[in-house]
Parts: C-alpha cells; sequence; structure tokens
C-alpha cells in the first residue's frame, strides 16, 4: 500500500496581511500597515483602470480595507493618490542617491548610475511607473504640483558637472538640465503607453550617450568618440 503524502503545507498570507483576530499588534502599527496597503492599492488600481475612473471602493476591495478605516487615513481619492506619488518618488529618490554615490567619480558614471536605477526601478514596478509618469497627468492641479517637484529635483543633480568633463562654457544653456530630464521623461512615457515598461533599461545607453551630447560642444563629440573608440582598439 501506497505510503500517505503529506499533506501541502499551507501557504503564507502576503507579508501585508494582517492576521485575522486578536493580533495584539498596536494600534499605531495596524494603522501604518493599512496605510502602506491603501497606498499600494491606489498604484496598482490607477495603472488598471487610470485615475479618474478609480472609485474609493476599488481601492478599499484591492487593499482588503474597510471605507471607514480608509476615510480614518486619507480624505479622499486624492489625498491618498498624492500620499502615493509621494511614497513612490521618495523610495525612488533614496535608491538613486544611493546608486549615485556609488558610482565613480565621472559625470558619464553618474549619468549611467542614474539613468540605469531610473529605468530599472520603472521596468521592476510597472503599476508605479504608469501612475507617476501617466496617470498623474490626468491627477488635477495638486498631483501636477508634485510632479513638477518631482522633476525639478533632477535639475541640480544633472546640472552638477565636474568642469574637467565639459565643453566650451559659452555652448551650455541653463535650460539643459530641463531639456534633458523632459526628453528622458517623455522617452519613458512613451514606452509605458505603448506597454513596453520592461524594456525601459534597454534604453539606457542611448539615453546616456544623448544626454552627454547635450552638454558638449560639437568638437567635443568627436573627442569623446575618438577617446571612446582608442579604449576599444
Amino acid at each position: 500500500m501506497a505510503a500517505e503524502k503529506p499533506a501541502p503545507s499551507p501557504t503564507p498570507p502576503p507579508p501585508t496581511q494582517l492576521p485575522k483576530g486578536r493580533h495584539g499588534l498596536s494600534r499605531e502599527f495596524v494603522a501604518s500597515n493599512q496605510r502602506e496597503r491603501l497606498i499600494d492599492a491606489m498604484a496598482n488600481v490607477v495603472a488598471e483602470k487610470g485615475y479618474a475612473p478609480t472609485r474609493v471602493v476599488d481601492i478599499t476591495e484591492y487593499a482588503g480595507v474597510s471605507r471607514k478605516t480608509f476615510y480614518e487615513l486619507f480624505t479622499d481619492k486624492e489625498d491618498c493618490f498624492l500620499a502615493a506619488y509621494d511614497a513612490i518618488t521618495a523610495l525612488l529618490m533614496d535608491k538613486l542617491g544611493r546608486s549615485l554615490a556609488a558610482a565613480q567619480d565621472t559625470w558619464e558614471a553618474k549619468v549611467h548610475a542614474l539613468l540605469g536605477g531610473l529605468l530599472a526601478f520603472m521596468a521592476a514596478e510597472p503599476a508605479f511607473a504608469r501612475m507617476c509618469i501617466v496617470e498623474v497627468l490626468g491627477s488635477g492641479p495638486r498631483g501636477l504640483a508634485r510632479r513638477d517637484a518631482a522633476i525639478e529635483a533632477f535639475f541640480p543633480i544633472i546640472g552638477a558637472l565636474p568642469d574637467a568633463e565639459i565643453g566650451d562654457a559659452e555652448w551650455l544653456s541653463p535650460v539643459t538640465p530641463m531639456f534633458i530630464v523632459g526628453g528622458v521623461l517623455e522617452v519613458i512615457y512613451g514606452a509605458i503607453r505603448s506597454g513596453q515598461t520592461e524594456s525601459l533599461p534597454e534604453l539606457e545607453e542611448d539615453l546616456t550617450r544623448l544626454a552627454f551630447r547635450a552638454y558638449l560642444h560639437p568638437a567635443e563629440w568627436h573627442r569623446v568618440a575618438h577617446r571612446g573608440a582608442q579604449a576599444q582598439a
């Protein structure tokens, strides 16, 4: 007689799911956990349905949180969206800051680290990417103000170039950081809208090269290209 197979172990609940019943957790921990679940739900529901059609009930059902709890934590849908946007951009900026700190001290290396980190994050978190790049455009004046602030945070990073790494100063424009960041975001927006979010890291080399060229006198392009050819020889 064949040995009886052991019963399969029960699947553990998702890490964000609180245990049912009297769990003994503090009220502060429960509120924080529910807030994180609602923020995650906001990103995922908005990515699927779009900002305008998303309802509070869609968010609470996805998060497994009551409507009463939602309104204890957020004023309305917009308030939850803004909290999610702030949380996601803070996480992204922290990751990029650590990538920049670990990069070699040349502008080319730092731009690679910045763009590589940004593209990898978007590819790994497609719901977050769609929410912060696409859906924020339809979220209203407060959401657009958050977007503007997030974009402007990149300007000093892009503009902080070692003097030895740039071309003739007379060719440099004060709007170049805006030009680079805006162009990169437009490329990312197009990829997300066309369902190619996961392929974003493949654009790192092209975007880095274009960002570098935006800061160089045309004669410097030849010098940099020649230097690269010598390095490969």
